[in-house]
């Protein structure tokens, strides 16, 4: 019974822990200017980076799974603590999430005439679009019923790729996979295979939107290296700035084991940059520098100084957010309202405006008298 509240503890503790960490910011948090046309302003934007987990940032994780038959171990488990992963995830920001699946492709790659005699396998499946519905995607990983492989070998090298391309992830998110399985993929250039992805090209789709992988590797198919039997694994989590892990079939070590490793994406980064999202038509907003670059960590608190200046091009007023990125993912938001007012003339024409108009008041009284 000690035990067992012990281990309740622990695990309240993890997923309580992030919540308390302090978030990346932006200061000062929002700011307002009136202009003229053609007046400028310049304030300096200081960007914080914790020595914590963030807790506002935009991130999408897809749950990516294998479901032949011997994927059973860690599809359970996952079944038992989706509910816990979402709660503990949601600690670090906005999170969305989609499901997916992938067995191999419905044709004997060895000659066979017929399919699998169990039933046609399934190279890719999107079981759940990206969303914000937690209910929907506890509901959808516990709908996966499991199904067959046709050889040893799976189609995760398609399955990732169209994960990449076809998930319609949100802008300018922090985007992880979260890979599932406890097989090796077929390559592309197998002869009479038909999915032509290898693992270059499923590694270059993943990299162009910007996606990381995280190989939750389970030994339960007969692969003494799992899903890294060839190296494709450990090709592409490293590859994407992922990492390749052992899967936990206990649902609460699993539950540590995806929250460590989410955690894990933030801990190092490479760039930082500011952008403008929203309506700021009428007002150029100019950010000096444009990024800082470098081999950053959380180990320790960072501050990077922006001098942005907004510059009024167009009577209005304008209601925009300025974003501050971590390697494309947004971190920090703060708001901005600049009103932009008309044309102010310049003394010279005022001048000559008054001398006009006292002019004419004069001939008018002359012709009046």
């Amino acid at each position: 019974m000690l035990k067992k509240l012990f281990l309740l503890g622990l695990t309240c503790s993890f997923l309580v822990l992030p919540v308390a960490a302090l978030a990346d910011s932006i200061d000062p948090p929002s700011y307002s200017a009136t202009l003229d046309v053609g007046e400028s302003v310049t304030v300096t934007k200081t960007v914080t980076i914790d020595d914590a987990p963030p807790t506002a940032a935009l991130v999408d994780v897809f749950f990516l799974f294998d479901t032949t038959g011997s994927m059973s171990p860690a599809i359970n488990a996952a079944k038992a603590s989706a509910s816990d992963v979402l709660d503990g995830l949601s600690a670090y920001g906005n999170f969305n999430y989609g499901v997916g699946v992938y067995e191999d492709f419905p044709v004997n790659p060895y000659g066979a005439d017929a399919g699998d005699p169990l039933g046609p396998d399934t190279p890719y499946d999107q079981l759940l679009g990206i969303t914000g519905d937690v209910g929907a995607v506890d509901s959808s990983i516990s709908a996966i019923a499991l199904g067959n492989g046709m050889d040893g070998p799976e189609s995760q090298l398609h399955a990732l790729t169209e994960v990449a391309d076809t998930t319609s992830w949100r802008e300018d998110t922090t985007r992880i996979v979260l890979w599932f399985g406890d097989a090796p993929g077929h390559e592309g250039t197998e002869a009479g295979y038909p999915g032509d992805d290898t693992t270059a090209s499923t590694i270059t789709a993943l990299n162009d939107e910007n996606v990381t992988v995280i190989g939750l590797n389970y030994l339960t198919g007969g692969y003494s290296l799992g899903i890294d039997q060839t190296g494709q694994a450990t090709a592409i989590t490293g590859a994407t700035g992922g990492q390749l892990l052992p899967g936990a079939t206990d649902p609460t070590d699993l539950v540590a084991l995806i929250l460590s490793a989410v955690e894990d994406v933030f801990d190092e980064y490479n760039e930082v940059t500011l952008q403008v999202e929203g309506d700021a038509s009428g007002v150029q907003v100019d950010i000096d520098p444009t990024d800082y670059t470098g081999d950053y960590t959380r180990e320790a608190t960072e501050t990077f100084e922006f001098a942005v200046t907004f510059t009024g091009l167009t009577p209005g007023t304008y209601d925009f957010d300025i974003e501050a990125l971590v390697d494309g993912g947004i971190v920090a938001t703060e708001e901005d309202l600049v009103t932009v007012r008309g044309a102010v003339p310049e003394p010279a024409t005022m001048l000559l405006l008054g001398t006009g108009l006292l002019g004419l008041a004069l001939l008018r009284r002359r012709r009046g008298e």
